[in-house]
C-alpha cells in the first residue's frame, strides 16, 4: 500500500479546525475512492497560532483501507492494465492579466506605505523590480503580489489589503483581507454569468498550491553572486530589499510554503532565512528544521537575528523583519562601499570585508554601528557619539559592560584599533 494514498486535499476548501475552532482546517482524502478520512485527520494552516496537524499512521491507514475495501461490491479479479500517468504541464496566468494590474496606483495602499519610507522614486523603482500591481475588485486599494518564476512564467497572484500602518487589514470577523487573483476572476465571470477564460478553466483544473515557485524569483538571474535571502511574506520581501541591498530579497508567501520542490532554482547559492516570531519559537524552529532538508539543493543558514533581539509581547505579536527595520531610517543601511574602497573589519587575526552598515545604535555617548559582513554575518563596533573610535584604555572594556551590558574586544577597522562585539550569526 503507498504512503501517498492519503493526502491532503488540494484546492481552497476549508474546514472548521479541531484544534482552533477557525475555518483553516484541510482534511486528508483517500485519492483511490475520493472519499474523506475520518474528520480528525488533516492540518490547519494557521502553522504558528495552532499548529494542529494529524495525520494516518501506517496502521490506520491499513484499517481505514479494510473499512472501505469491506463496503465495496466485488468486481472482476482479473489483471487490470494500469495506464501509466502523464505529468500534465502547468497552467500559467496570462501575461496581459499582469500588465492590466500595473496601474492604479494613486490609491494602492502599500504603494503609499512605500512612498511613506522611501519617497517616491525608490516606490517607483520597487514597483518595476517586484512588479507590483493594485486590483480593486475586492477591496478598495487592494495591492496584487505576482509569484513569476525564474523563467518569466506567471504562476499566481496575491491579492491582499493593507491598513494604514501598512500590516494586513482585517474583516470585521478578524479573518485576514487576502485571496488569490484567480478566485477573484472566477467570482467575476460567474457573477455576470459568463463562460470562463478557457486559461482560468485549466488553471483551476490543475489544483494543489498555486503560489508553486519562491515570490521574487524571477530577479535570481539578475545578479547569481549575491546571497539570497528569504522571508514569510512578500510585503517583507520588497522593503527588505530597500534596507539591506546585498541580498536578492524573496519571500516563500507562508511558512509551510518554504518546500525543496520550491527551492530548485537555488541550487548552488547562499541561502539565509529570516523566520517570523512566534510565541513559542515555532516558526524558527520549522524553518530550522527545513534548512536542514535544504542542505542538499544549497547552503543555509537560519539567522537567530529576531529571536535574539525580541521581547516576550514582540514574539506574541508574531513580528517579523519588516517590523524591525522600519524602526530605522533606511538611510542608514548604507549600500556596500565599491571594491576600490573596500573596508575591513579584523576580527580574532581573521580579516572580513564589509558589506554594509546595517544598524546605528544611540547609547549615552556611544553609537554602536551594526557592520554586514560580506559573508552576511554581522558584527557591532563602538563609536563615540561624535563618529571616532575611542581609545582603550585598560579598564575601557569593563566601562562600556557596565553601560551596555556587552563586552567588545580589541579588533581593527581598516588596519586602524577598534572595539568590537561579533554576533555569532545574522
Amino acid at each position: 500500500m503507498s504512503a501517498y494514498r492519503y493526502t491532503l486535499e488540494r484546492g481552497n476548501k476549508k474546514y472548521i479546525c479541531p484544534g482552533c475552532g477557525k475555518r483553516r482546517f484541510v482534511r486528508f482524502i483517500d485519492t483511490e475512492t475520493g472519499e474523506y478520512l475520518p474528520a480528525e485527520y488533516g492540518r490547519c494552516d494557521r502553522e504558528v497560532n495552532c499548529g494542529y496537524f494529524h495525520k494516518p499512521d501506517y496502521c490506520t491507514a491499513v484499517q481505514i483501507n479494510q473499512e472501505v475495501n469491506s463496503r465495496r461490491v466485488p468486481a472482476y479479479h482479473g489483471r487490470h492494465y494500469k495506464k501509466p500517468e502523464t505529468k500534465k504541464l502547468p497552467v500559467y496566468i496570462p501575461c496581459d492579466t499582469l500588465a492590466q494590474s500595473l496601474q492604479g496606483y494613486e490609491t494602492n495602499r502599500f504603494v503609499t506605505y512605500l512612498h511613506s519610507l522611501f519617497g517616491a522614486d525608490m516606490a517607483h523603482e520597487l514597483i518595476q523590480r517586484y512588479k507590483i500591481g493594485t486590483s480593486g475588485s475586492r477591496w478598495p486599494g487592494a495591492t496584487v503580489f505576482w509569484w513569476v518564476d525564474a523563467s518569466g512564467n506567471i504562476r499566481a497572484g496575491q491579492v491582499k489589503q493593507f491598513d494604514h500602518t501598512g500590516h494586513t487589514a482585517k474583516s470585521l470577523d478578524g479573518s485576514s483581507r487576502t485571496t488569490w487573483i484567480h478566485s477573484i476572476l472566477k467570482y467575476r465571470h460567474e457573477s455576470r454569468q459568463e463562460h470562463l477564460p478557457s486559461w482560468l478553466t485549466a488553471y483551476l483544473e490543475q489544483g494543489g498550491n498555486y503560489a508553486s515557485c519562491l515570490f521574487g524569483e524571477h530577479l535570481l538571474l539578475a545578479d547569481t553572486s549575491k546571497p539570497v535571502a528569504i522571508v514569510e511574506a512578500p510585503a517583507t520581501a520588497i522593503v527588505a530589499s530597500v534596507y539591506l541591498p546585498a541580498f536578492v530579497w524573496l519571500a516563500a508567501g507562508s511558512l509551510s510554503y518554504l518546500t525543496t520542490e520550491r527551492c530548485q532554482t537555488l541550487a548552488g547559492r547562499q541561502i539565509f532565512l529570516f523566520p517570523d516570531l512566534s510565541a513559542d519559537g515555532r516558526a524558527f524552529t520549522l524553518w530550522s528544521n527545513k534548512a536542514r532538508e535544504l542542505a542538499g539543493v544549497a547552503s543555509v543558514t537560519v539567522s537567530n537575528l529576531l529571536e535574539r533581539c525580541a521581547t516576550a509581547t514582540e514574539r506574541a505579536q508574531g513580528l517579523d523583519l519588516r517590523d524591525y527595520l522600519t524602526r530605522f531610517d533606511y538611510q542608514q543601511f548604507q549600500p556596500a562601499p565599491p571594491l576600490e574602497n573596500k573596508y575591513t573589519l579584523t576580527i580574532d587575526g581573521e580579516e572580513h570585508e564589509i558589506n554594509a552598515i546595517a544598524v546605528i545604535t544611540e547609547i549615552d555617548d556611544y553609537k554602536i554601528v551594526t557592520y554586514m559582513l560580506r559573508n552576511a554575518k554581522f558584527c557591532e563596533v563602538l563609536y563615540t557619539a561624535a563618529g571616532e573610535l575611542p581609545d582603550q584604555a585598560e579598564d575601557f572594556s569593563q566601562v562600556i559592560y557596565a553601560l551596555i551590558g556587552k563586552v567588545f574586544k580589541p579588533g581593527k577597522l581598516n588596519g586602524v584599533n577598534c572595539l568590537i562585539f561579533p554576533l555569532k550569526n545574522g
